[in-house]
């Protein structure tokens, strides 16, 4: 290790250590000159917690600020307007901090990292638009949340680089709905820590949420269909390019999945001619059980042209480089056969397939993107072929599974729930051809938005941390630390997060 990478690390450490001991000091007793000199500077409470941090002694005070944002950043400017206009920092006076927002030349820093540093003024500097939207992100979390007369931030050096390009969150849509406007706030908080991939899982047996202009009964039908207690909707093409937007302006890619061959009980009971003969249940479905439906895979001649005309439109919709063509859950003699030639449309396309973990068994070109979430999958095979991973061990990271054990819901892959010590505990590191890591919340008992924000939050801060920082930089006590110092940030975005026990939440029961 260099020398400095080891002092950075070494002071991230001993930060570490100050600031658990202040936590205890009434219990550990760590003294009364350390209380003392840790209430002359601010702390920071980052999560992620960063590549590397060093803080030194002092504050800055900000009443307000003369920005400098480089023209070229348009996404980072807004973000960093919105952050100082929500705090009632103006832009005049003689003592105007300057906060310089800039693209660099730097190629350490890659298409994500930033550096931020504070001292007598703030300067926030990456190679990209996407990088300085990070650094922003950073630079709210060591702010408050509430207008003040001033504003006392750490001096602080912060450089910062995701250790993986993937860092996501799956929500399944189609069992029971999550209209337009969860997403937009459900986007603005993956981007305040740092998440960037948007998985959405379109279609599913209970529920089709997306406007195919060339089959309108899927809407008509499928749209008007959910798990029982959950919500029925659909998605116009218009309503996803604006969310789109809405999501890249925030560094978020939304990746769209159409689930088949299997899982398509929605689109059977909008358009018959996609089942076999002799398949009778032709009827929309509420319930939770999977693994019945399928394609009629012996008539190529209807389901290609289907599949293919479905993929075009959702294509023209999502720019998104890769797109999910589903594929679990599903035993078929032509399952391998589906899956290889589905792959081959979207690279046609253009784009890049992922494919749930079973798919492995299809022939492929080994761009395709393969989904892992049994835990024990024998997936050395096809790694072995030259496909990559994208994380989603169940009895980790499968967060529609309860916050604790016992709590109504999901428990098929771990009845003991998950709770936010084990999702913090995943290890990736043994998967060395991971491009990410992606938390999955399955709706079949999440119907409202309030029932999501309790599974998502704050688990999926801790999957933000396992996909952003090094594990070297990684510890459980010092993620509870400064993810519970975070709490007034998520009570600013409206979440109704769980009454997390370990971070010391446990009144939020009364009020979320």
């Amino acid at each position: 290790m260099p020398p400095r990478i080891a002092c950075q690390m070494k002071m991230r450490f001993k930060l570490e250590v100050l600031l658990l001991c202040l936590t205890a000091v009434a219990v550990t007793g760590c003294g009364h000159r350390l209380a003392v000199a840790q209430a002359k500077t601010p702390s920071a409470h980052i999560v992620p917690i960063p590549q590397s941090m060093a803080v030194a002694s002092g504050e800055l005070r900000i009443s307000a600020a003369a920005v400098d944002a480089d023209a070229d950043a348009a996404n980072a400017g807004r973000a960093l307007d919105e952050l100082l206009t929500s705090l009632s920092i103006g832009g005049k006076g003689p003592a105007a901090t300057p906060i310089r927002l800039q693209l660099i030349n730097d190629p350490a820093l890659g298409e994500e990292g930033y550096r931020l540093v504070v001292d007598d003024a703030i300067d926030l500097s990456a190679q990209t638009d996407t990088g300085l939207l990070h650094a922003v992100q950073s630079l709210r979390q060591l702010l408050p949340v509430k207008p003040q007369a001033d504003y006392r931030l750490p001096r602080v050096v912060i450089t910062d680089v995701p250790a993986y390009r993937w860092r996501g969150i799956s929500l399944d849509v189609a069992r029971s709905f999550l209209p337009v406007e969860y997403l937009e706030k459900h986007i603005d908080r993956m981007a305040l820590f740092k998440l960037n991939r948007l998985h959405l899982h379109l279609t599913d047996d209970q529920g089709w949420r997306i406007e195919i202009k060339r089959y309108p009964k899927l809407v008509e039908i499928g749209g008007a269909s959910a798990v029982k207690g959950g919500r029925a909707g659909y998605y116009t093409q218009a309503e996803l390019k604006r969310l789109v937007a809405y999501a890249q302006a925030r560094g978020v890619t939304i990746v769209p999945e159409i689930d088949m061959p299997g899982h398509v009980q929605a689109a059977l009971a909008s358009y018959n001619e996609l089942a076999c003969e002799d398949v009778s249940n032709l009827s929309a479905y509420s319930g939770v059980e999977v693994g019945f439906s399928v394609f009629c895979l012996k008539k190529p001649e209807v389901v290609y042209p289907f599949v293919r005309n479905v993929l075009e439109e959702v294509a023209a919709i999502f720019p998104s480089a890769e797109i999910h063509i589903g594929g679990d859950e599903i035993k078929h003699p032509l399952y391998a056969d589906f899956i290889a030639r589905t792959a081959a449309m979207v690279d046609a396309m253009g784009r890049t397939a992922i494919v749930w973990e079973e798919g492995s068994v299809a022939e492929m070109k080994p761009n395709v993107l393969l989904q892992l979430w049994n835990d024990g999958y024998a997936i050395d095979a096809a790694v072995a072929k030259g496909h990559r991973l994208i994380l989603s061990p169940c009895s980790y990271l499968y967060i529609d599974h309860g916050n604790y054990k016992g709590q109504p819901g999901a428990d098929w892959c771990r009845g003991d729930g998950v709770p936010l010590k084990r999702v913090y505990s995943f290890d990736p590191a043994p998967f060395k051809s991971a491009v990410g890591i992606e938390a999955a919340l399955w709706t079949e008992y999440v119907h409202s938005d309030a029932a999501a924000d309790d599974r998502l939050w704050p688990r999926l801060a801790a999957v933000a941390e396992l996909a952003w920082s090094p594990a070297g930089q990684r510890g459980y006590a010092g993620f509870v630390q400064r993810m519970g110092a975070l709490r007034p940030q998520l009570d600013a975005m409206g979440i109704h997060y769980h009454a997390e026990p370990d971070l010391d939440w446990a009144d939020a029961k009364d009020a979320h």
